[in-house]
């Protein structure tokens, strides 16, 4: 990531961002930008995803969806989930998911 960033002053710093600034949709994996934020943080958060290709670098894609089936099928537990994939078990646990993930994803 930091290679895509290089000196890019649209990048947001990781030690600014607030939680819920970005949030994960599920099935489809997308990072995408909170409906709740205002400019200019709404557009400082799109210019990162953009910048950084969270959602146009399949490996990058593959590399949440390669995670979250690992927990869907239960080869993870949710606790190894949250100290290897933060994000994506911060969002499950948001959006009240962490139960019902597996048949959403279509995992069984």
């Amino acid at each position: 990531m930091n290679a895509r960033k290089r000196d890019f002053q649209d990048v947001l710093d990781p030690f600014q961002i607030e939680i819920d600034w970005f949030i994960l949709d599920f099935p489809s994996l997308l990072i995408k930008v909170s409906p709740v934020l205002e400019e200019p943080v709404k557009s400082q958060v799109r210019n990162t995803i953009k910048r950084l290709k969270l959602n146009d670098d399949d490996d990058c894609v593959k590399h949440r969806q390669d995670w979250l089936i690992q927990y869907c099928k239960g080869k993870i537990t949710f606790e190894f989930l949250k100290e290897t994939a933060p994000f994506i078990a911060y969002e499950l646990e948001r959006q009240n998911l962490v139960e019902s993930i597996a048949f959403i994803m279509s995992v069984t």
